[in-house]
Order: structure tokens, then sequence, then C-alpha cells
């Protein structure tokens, strides 16, 4: 049977069903959502952004994310609040879907309103509320007028009358029981979590000072108009020595007829730093790849099936910031929050080399030799006494990181009045290292509390820790502390010499 070539009698254009605004954001997090609407005042040339988290009775009502970008006029702002819009984007630009203002708004909130000001044009303002939304697409079209007051309070904040004021109202999603403490305690989880975000995720522009963002959490009504606290960066690369001295290193991954460079780092072993761990999260759980476009980080870690996380490989991570792997080769989620690697990714990351022959799998065995080899040592060391009193809470941390503890006793390290030319004491049946109070004022100048001259306790606690490790004191034990006062207190007598005393 011959059969017709051309079947085709009519062309339909079908229109989504407004009920898909109910799922809109369903996988956005806080932290994500505020960071999708970030990337809209970058692509709008902002330099400032200002977070405002409103609250009434410390609970989270109201959300604000106001920029000092372009704007927008009145065909803009209706672009903008239509469902799946792909505006003409240009090369640099972080939207993508045409979705990220709505999903990550109505993820979080009943309804989104959104006041700008672009050069020459009236103010505009524009508002969907999620519940109309989802069943006809409706917009509310909002006073010029009112939109004008919106630039002047923005001006007042970010610097500029131009520029956009996203607005969240109903907030869901926030913790709405009736114990005041456990809603000050969801409040400032949430502000650390997103601190945290922003700080990593455009960790790139903050550093180079393309980009300054801050956060205001006040009371609705009672918000001050001036900047909150800034956002810090923090770079997850930010180490001061490579954990391995043939790293960094670049591997190029190829598929057919096309190259990609993944840069391989290895974080010095035992680091506990900013930047290795990021916000109150370990930074073993920070492992794998890092994965940016166009200085906007879209992963932060994880392996993607490409290898095991363990603990042994928490030290290595792996840049890729080939824009052009994004779409062939890796497919990123609406949220921008992780990528997918398709199966020729995979295929070619397992075949990937540097100039030298290292391949992928003897990356990750370098950063797990790193981390065996330093816990090796660390088996090796024998417990010591624990240190109390008169030692930092940071310091005691950092030494129950490197050594074991005895059971029982702990030693102290404080102030007492001594004689003239004697700098310290041991005082064995007291546990404690006496150090003498006239020459306090050379280790803490500004005035003296428990936990002062963190340095100087530390290298005493090095030096005599091990001497309230026994029973009682030896002949060897007498014999170093005499010859520790001995010194000690002729360089106390010299170091308050030279400072004129």
């Amino acid at each position: 049977m011959v059969r017709v070539a051309n079947d085709v009698v009519e062309r339909i254009k079908l229109a989504p069903d407004a009920g898909l605004v109910k799922s809109l954001g369903a996988n956005h997090t806080l932290e994500s959502a505020i960071a999708d609407l970030v990337d809209n005042s970058i692509d709008a040339g902002a330099s400032r952004v200002s977070i405002r988290l409103l609250t009434r009775k410390d609970r989270l009502t109201q959300v604000e994310v106001l920029d000092n970008g372009k704007g927008m006029d009145a065909g803009a702002a209706n672009a903008a609040m239509t469902i799946g819009h792909q505006r003409d984007y240009i090369d640099g630009d972080l939207g993508h879907f045409g979705m990220g203002l709505k999903a990550a708004s109505f993820g979080h909130s009943d309804v989104l309103t959104v006041w700008s000001t672009s050069y020459g044009a009236t103010p505009v303002g524009r508002r969907i509320r999620r519940a109309d939304f989802s069943k006809d697409f409706t917009c509310e079209v909002l006073s010029s007028d009112v939109a004008a007051e919106h630039a002047a309070d923005r001006q007042n904040i970010v610097g500029s009358l131009e520029g956009t004021s996203i607005v969240w109202t109903d907030v869901r999603n926030a913790y709405r029981g009736r114990n005041q403490d456990e809603a000050r305690s969801w409040l400032s989880t949430r502000n650390e979590a997103l601190r945290s975000h922003l700080g990593v995720t455009f960790h790139r522009l903050l550093a180079s000072n393309r980009l300054q963002i801050d956060v205001l959490i006040d009371e609705l009504g009672e918000a001050i108009a001036g900047s909150g606290v800034p956002i810090l960066p923090i770079d997850p690369f930010g180490y001061a020595t490579s954990g391995h001295p043939g790293y960094p290193k670049q591997l190029v991954a190829t598929a057919g007829e096309v190259k990609v460079n993944l840069t391989c780092h290895i974080w010095p072993a035992k680091s506990d730093v900013t930047g290795f761990r990021i916000g109150s999260r370990s930074g073993e759980q920070f492992q794998g790849f890092y994965i940016y476009r166009h200085d906007r980080l879209l992963q932060v870690g994880g392996w993607s099936h490409t290898a095991t996380p363990t603990p042994a490989r928490q030290l290595a991570r792996v840049v890729l910031e080939d824009t052009g792997a994004i779409g062939p080769f890796v497919t990123m989620n609406p949220e921008k929050s992780g990528l997918k690697f398709e199966p020729v990714f995979h295929d070619a990351i397992n075949k990937a080399e540097a100039a030298d022959g290292t391949t992928f799998f003897t990356f990750l065995q370098d950063a797990e030799s790193i981390y065996t080899d330093a816990n090796k040592r660390k088996r090796q060391r024998k417990p010591v006494i624990r240190p109390d009193k008169g030692i930092a809470p940071a310091v005691r941390k950092r030494i129950g990181s490197e050594l074991s503890f005895i059971d029982g006793d702990a030693v102290d390290v404080k102030w007492k009045r001594m004689p003239e030319g004697e700098f310290l004491d041991i005082d064995h049946r007291a546990k404690t290292v006496w150090l003498n109070n006239r020459y306090r004022w050379l280790f803490a100048p500004d005035g003296g509390s428990l936990n002062d001259a963190p340095v100087l306790k530390a290298l005493l606690y090095l030096l005599t820790h091990h001497v309230f490790e026994g029973q009682h004191l030896g002949s060897r034990d007498k014999d170093e502390i005499l010859l520790w006062k001995s010194v000690l207190g002729a360089a106390a007598t010299a170091e308050e010499l030279m400072r004129g005393e």
C-alpha cells in the first residue's frame, strides 16, 4: 500500500495548562530561590542587591530582593511575568529557562509583586497571585504612582531609582508554631544557610567587587532604610597551599570533537577553615565537582555518579567551567542547584588525562593518599592530658582534633602574682601551669581575660603537658621545669626591657 507522504491536515497551538503553576518551585530551597532572583539582578547589570527578610513576631512573612540594575518598562515587566517566556539571552547571562522568577517565588510564597523602573520609562508594578495564576495566568497591573514610591524607597536602600524590587508576601514554608524560641532558631538557621549559599554561589563576583549583596532581618514595618549585613565570599578553593605538590592539575576530557577541561584540586589534610567547610557542614560533604557558568557556581560538590563519595576522598575537588559542556554533556535543572552528567560525559571523564598521564582515578588515589597519610600520623600520637581553663575554646577544639585525650584530669593555664624574674611555675598537684601576672601586659596589652594570650598558652601547653601525665614528677621532669623557669624568666625580663618598662 502506498501511503501519502503529507498526512498533516492542520496545525494547532496547545497552551500550557495553568495548573502547572501549583508545582512550580517545588524543588527550590529558600536559599536556591533567592539565589535565582539574584541571577536576574546580575543579568540586569546590578552591582548591588539587598535582601530583606521581614518578620512578624519573629515569623518570616515577607521577602524582598532589591537591586540597582537597569530595571524594566511595561513590556519587559509583562514578559518577565509570563510563564516560560525566554528573552533573547546574551553571552554571560545567568538566566536559562524563562521560569526562574515565577518558580523561585511560587516555591515559597502565594503572592509575587514586582516594582521596577528603567531609565526614561514610567515606573511599573505587576502582581500575580498563585491561586489566580494557576487558573488563568492573570496578572494585576499596579499603579505607576505607587511604583514611583517604591523606586524612591529602593533608592534609599541600594542608591538607585532605576532597578527592580521583588516582593514575596504570604510566605509559605516558614515556621508557624507558637514557640518563640523555635521561631528565632528557625530564622537564625535559615539566615546562616542563606548567607553560606549566597557566599559560595557568587564568591567570584563578590571577591572581585563586581557584586555586593547584603541581608537584613527586621520586623515588618520597622525595617531600616539602610543596608543589611554584607555577604562575604566563601571560596571552595581558598587554601593557602595545595595539599599535594602536583596539584592543581588540569585533565582534558574528550567527547567526539569537544574537549572539556577539568581542574583537579587537593585540599591540605585536616583542613578546618571556611571554604573547606561551608556553613555548619563539614568539608567531607563538599568533595566532588564545582561547576561554574559565567562565574556563578551551579554545583557545590558531589560526584554526579562518576565516583563514590568516601571520607578518604574529602580533599578532592574538581572545577568545570567550560560553558560549552552545559547542554550536550551536562544538563542543568531549573533550580540551578545541581547538574546531570550525560552518559557520554561519564565516558569522557573516565578517559580524561593530564599532560603527564594523570587520569581521573589517579587524581582520586592521590587525594586519598594525602588523607590516609595524615590520619596515620595522627594515630601514632600518644594521648595527652586535656587542656581546660585558660585556653581558648577554639584552641582546645583544635588540640582535640589533632590529639586524643587521657580520661580524667585536665590541665589549666592561669595567671597569678609571682616574684620579679620568674615567668612560670608548675603545680603538679593542682594540674596548673602558673604564669606571672607581672608580665601579662606583654601578651595581653588590651587587658586580660580568662582565655587571653592564646598563642603563648598553646605553646606552653605543648611544652609542658607531658609532666602532668604521670602520677608524680620524676627527676627528669623536675630538671626540665627548672630549665623552663630559668630560660623563660630571663626571656620575660628581656622582653620587658625591650618594651621600655
